[in-house]
């Protein structure tokens, strides 16, 4: 786990399991697999049409139907604009009662670190206005980082609604 600024973390599946007290942490599980899943109570695949498809929420933990892919499609980026505006209110009303915050995906290579990166961006952490030097100064931070195709395009067309310059 890496605080990326004070008290918002981004890291890995293990890191949330290794977090003796939840009770102080607000956790944004950016991964279908395991958490999403088990939030809604299913397996496979998920309809659509279904009120809990983009996201679920259990008290201080918010799991995001969020997969990971090689290929990018700007036919999401509306659904995923939503949701990532949703999961960074959740996350600003936990950060407002000063909880810990965990940005997290499985491995803690793509989705969590570039989902984290995005939000200490959007509350000035990095002294940087760009996507690209962002990604540049998150890869020296973070050396694990290694987004995979969609979430990268995702966030890098999504930057300007939610990063305004510093």
């Amino acid at each position: 786990m890496m605080e990326l600024m004070a008290n918002i973390y981004i890291g890995t599946e293990l890191d949330y399991y290794n977090i003796p007290d939840k009770t102080e942490w607000a956790i944004l599980h950016c991964c279908k697999y395991p958490f999403h899943c088990n939030f809604v109570g299913y397996k496979g695949n998920l309809s659509p049409s279904h009120p809990d498809y983009a996201f679920k929420i259990k008290g201080n933990e918010m799991a995001l139907n969020l997969v990971d892919m090689d290929y990018f499609s700007k036919n999401y980026l509306d659904f995923n604009k939503r949701m990532f505006e949703t999961a960074f209110s959740f996350l600003d009303g936990y950060r407002n009662k000063e909880y810990k915050i965990l940005i997290h995906c499985n491995q803690g290579e793509s989705r969590g670190p570039t989902m984290g990166m995005l939000y200490a961006a959007r509350l000035g952490a990095f002294d940087y206005a760009d996507f690209d030097t962002t990604v540049a100064k998150l890869r020296t931070l973070y050396p694990l980082y290694k987004p995979k195709t969609n979430i990268y395009e995702t966030v890098k067309n999504l930057w300007n609604c939610f990063v305004k310059d510093n």
